[in-house]
């Protein structure tokens, strides 16, 4: 079974919607997401987070003036991508398809068959809608976020869920531009 990991990043008050406004990725950051993805074998979009993704992170490929987010950008245009959806989307970026799902029945049949497929851990990285229907039916074995020092106000809450969980601490790390990087397992012994 392959291992699933929401990887996302989130304000100090839980927003995770518009991170343009109020994150701050460095290049500590990035060295642990290049890290990350030695071992990934494929990443999980959202519908409607997909598009924008794909448009930056092909052109940051040739046009960042970052060379860790030139390398960032290397790895995960060339890693094995996904679109969980709705509806339809076109995926024109490299090595990504789109799996359609008419509703949350379809999505863990989806899930179970990605998670039992071969390959290597699978990271969910976009998508407010579908972060929640993973954590509302806990369909992740790790929680692995990036607390940004900001008080978004207001924008879509990561844990606007009706049923918690129990974690496990794995680690932590402070970064020196004030993120708390926090790595948790979900512990499906003790359900809220």
């Amino acid at each position: 079974m392959r291992k699933i990991t929401l990887y996302m990043q989130s304000s100090v008050d839980g927003i995770v919607s518009d991170p343009d406004r109020w994150a701050n990725i460095s290049d500590e950051i990035l060295e642990d997401a290049l890290q990350m993805y030695d071992n990934i074998g494929t990443v999980v979009f959202g519908g409607r987070s997909y598009p924008s993704m794909a448009q930056y992170w092909t052109g940051a490929e040739q046009t960042s003036t970052s060379e860790l987010e030139r390398a960032f950008a290397k790895k995960i245009n060339e890693i094995d991508k996904i679109v969980i959806s709705r509806s339809p989307v076109k995926t024109a970026w490299k090595n990504s398809r789109c799996i359609q799902v008419a509703d949350e029945d379809a999505l863990f049949a989806a899930v179970q068959k990605l998670r039992s497929s071969k390959g290597g851990p699978i990271s969910v990285e976009a998508g407010v809608k579908l972060w929640q229907l993973f954590l509302q039916n806990r369909l992740y074995d790790e929680l692995w976020m990036l607390v940004h020092p900001a008080i978004a106000g207001n924008g879509q809450r990561l844990f606007d869920v009706e049923d918690g969980a129990r974690l496990q601490f794995l680690a932590s790390r402070s970064y020196e531009n004030g993120v708390m990087g926090l790595r948790y397992a979900l512990d499906r012994t003790g359900f809220i």
